[in-house]
């Protein structure tokens, strides 16, 4: 079965969702600097993937469903990640700008 390249943004987003798993798992696992790496790697994927899907315009049901969920996955870890260290005012700019974008 030859896999079709317009499935290439939705790999990718499923990529990052995986490397906010391993981005949570060695940041608690004090290997700070190895979860930055998969956590700039994730951003890479989201800016690749972006990238794939507008260029040339493959887009999928799908993969408006995965991109904004692998988004958000994204961040909520990202809070989890701070929670403890007490970076409030990350916390609170990430909560005031999903608050304003939903309300608009």
């Amino acid at each position: 079965m030859k896999m079709k390249l317009k499935y290439i943004p939705n790999i990718l987003s499923v990529i990052r969702i995986m490397l906010v798993f391993v981005f949570v798992a060695l940041f608690f696992t004090d290997h700070v600097y190895a979860a930055l790496v998969a956590f700039l790697l994730a951003g890479a994927t989201d800016v690749l993937d972006g990238y794939l899907a507008r260029r040339f315009q493959w887009i999928t049901n799908l993969g408006k469903i995965l991109d904004p969920f692998a988004d958000k996955l994204t961040q909520a870890a990202v809070l989890l990640c701070l929670l403890p260290m007490r970076y409030w005012w990350v916390i609170g700019v990430m909560a005031f700008k999903e608050i304003s974008i939903g309300i608009l």
